[in-house]
């Protein structure tokens, strides 16, 4: 299966860059937009022992309605006593936190001077603290020394309200705290995924600090990346500008895009560097045998290297391994069988069976073992054999042993329609309003897919293609083994096949124009996939709605977008 184009058709021009920059821009001004917050308390308290309390000053005997707290890096529970004199003190309540790097407000109505924060049963990290009258206005504290001090020290960057804007919310409690403890050293919560992600997100927040922008910027750029490696890679393979243009409208138009590399988990890495690990795979299979060794090698080499990103990021990118293989050496045999004539391919087949060896173990092993060199720092048991080890086995059993459920979760033959999303964020806000976050399709374009891939496997069989094979696998790899998972799954795991189908989509597109020889097709999938993407929006991104506009998005009983149904 070798793939011949021409150099002129298939490399990029003025005019792609054009296209590709118009593109970046509209998308990026949208998944930009109310990113996240990028002021939060950067420094925090944590009580060494139960006997350790903080106590804060309100200046006189005020009526305090509730208290704001930002929990860190550990959630706990506080014991919240009162006092007019800071001797005789009333305890009210039990402070609990119940996420990391989330705020929260606690209800207590009382009326005091002086107020208690000791550690209870369970220690956590208090990041800023404010009280508030019952008017919602913030009053003015003090510490009573420089430790309590820690707790009023940013009251500027306490929000006037509490939303996905300034507070974590669905798997961010795991990814991105790791993130943070990875900075500080601490003891790493999320071990169940490999590091490579949560390291990329470690470089803004050192520079940012631990705000909530800070640690979604790296996965949003992530997304603008993708785009620009589906026209690349759109243009390679259809070789026209028009059709690259389309990949990347549609992959920019689909909400599991938008929404799934707007927050702060690793999954946008995941997909970034599938999508590269494939890009390069088609080039190789584009190169002449003869003429084109170096870039051979070149091609093998970083498809080998993304490919070990992927799986040190999540061992579902282990998943690409597969497909990657299988291209192989369906590339390799076909090379073989044509070029056996040739003395120059002989002498050459050998390097590059040897060379894959190095571009797919070795690399990605290695790639692998360092990305888990600060875990060796911070627990030096995990850098020895038998504890890096037993670190892999505890991973797997975690993962294929796991009986939890989940409201939301999915099976897997579920997900190409779409029929049931995931609700990552309802936010509190006024009576009749709507702030959702929800992982959804975009139903057109999934539901075209669902043809197109369709068509691509069907074409495989009949034609084959090299087009068509090389999708038909690399979605059949991406997606085939979730069908042997017994484990809870979500519909973000379909994540990865989404670039690959929006690829066969479009050759679907070039077909159809092509057999009928018109040109409008691709210009009204284009458009209609953006408006489908407008109409949604909203449930994709958490802008604020009213109730009755949120209730047109819910067009099947099961599709949960909102919390209209919970009003």
């Amino acid at each position: 299966m070798m793939i011949n184009t021409s150099r002129g058709e298939r490399h990029l021009t003025a005019k792609d860059g054009w296209c590709m920059i118009i593109v970046l821009i509209i998308y990026g001004i949208l998944s930009f937009f109310h990113l996240g917050s990028m002021e939060s308390p950067q420094t925090f308290w944590q009580a060494e022992d139960s006997t350790q309390q903080v106590i804060l000053d309100l200046g006189q005997e005020t009526k305090v309605s509730y208290l704001r707290e930002l929990s860190g890096a550990r959630f706990g529970k506080y014991q919240i006593a009162i006092s007019n004199d800071n001797v005789n003190y009333s305890e009210i309540g039990e402070l609990e936190q119940k996420k990391v790097f989330a705020w929260e407000d606690m209800q207590i109505d009382q009326s005091f001077r002086y107020l208690s924060i000791t550690r209870g049963e369970k220690a956590g990290a208090l990041g800023e603290i404010a009280p508030y009258d019952k008017e919602g206005n913030k009053l003015p504290v003090v510490g009573m020394d420089e430790v309590s001090q820690l707790l009023v020290d940013e009251q500027d960057t306490v929000p006037d309200e509490i939303s996905y804007m300034n507070t974590t919310y669905f798997d961010e409690i795991y990814h991105a705290r790791t993130a943070y403890e990875y900075i500080h050293g601490m003891d790493i919560y999320e071990w169940t995924h490999p590091p490579l992600g949560k390291l990329i997100m470690t470089i803004p927040i050192r520079i940012l600090g631990m705000t909530p922008f800070a640690y979604r910027i790296m996965g949003n750029i992530a997304g603008l990346m993708m785009l620009i490696v589906i026209f690349i890679f759109a243009k390679k393979m259809f070789k026209r500008t028009n059709y690259a243009l389309l990949a990347m409208i549609t992959f920019a138009a689909d909400g599991m895009h938008f929404v799934q590399t707007r927050i702060g988990t690793v999954d946008s890495y995941l997909v970034l560097f599938i999508m590269l690990a494939y890009l390069f795979m088609y080039q190789y299979m584009c190169c002449d045998s003869d003429r084109e060794a170096g870039k051979m090698h070149l091609n093998l080499l970083l498809s080998g290297f993304f490919m070990g990103c992927a799986i040190a990021t999540k061992w579902n990118g282990a998943y690409t391994a597969i497909g990657l293989a299988l291209l192989f050496f369906i590339n390799f045999f076909k090379r073989n069988s044509v070029m056996s004539f040739s003395s120059k391919w002989r002498s050459h087949r050998v390097k590059i069976i040897l060379g894959c060896f190095a571009y797919f173990i070795f690399i990605p092993v290695m790639i692998y073992v360092v990305s888990y060199i600060p875990d060796m720092i911070i627990d030096p048991e995990v850098g020895t054999l038998k504890g890096f080890w037993a670190l892999q086995m505890k991973m797997y059993h975690y993962h294929a042993d796991l009986e939890a459920t989940h409201p939301f979760s999915s099976p897997w033959y579920l997900w190409p329609i779409g029929v049931k999303p995931l609700w990552y964020y309802d936010g509190k806000v006024a009576e009749g309003m709507i702030s959702s976050i929800t992982l959804h399709c975009n139903p057109f374009i999934w539901w075209t897919g669902i043809l197109a891939m369709i068509y691509h496997f069907i074409k495989a069989i009949t034609d084959r293609s090299k087009r068509y094979i090389f999708l038909s696998i690399g979605i059949l790899a991406a997606y085939v083994p979730y069908m042997f998972i017994p484990r809870i799954m979500f519909i973000y795991h379909y994540f990865p096949v989404v670039p690959l189908m929006i690829l066969a989509i479009v050759g679907t597109i070039k077909d159809i124009e092509e057999n009928l020889q018109q040109t409008a097709w691709w210009k009204s999938y284009a458009v209609i996939a953006v408006i489908v993407f407008i109409f949604f929006y909203p449930i994709y991104s958490g802008l604020l709605i009213p109730a009755w506009y949120a209730r047109l998005t819910e067009w099947f009983p099961i599709w949960q977008l909102s919390s209209v149904r919970y009003m």
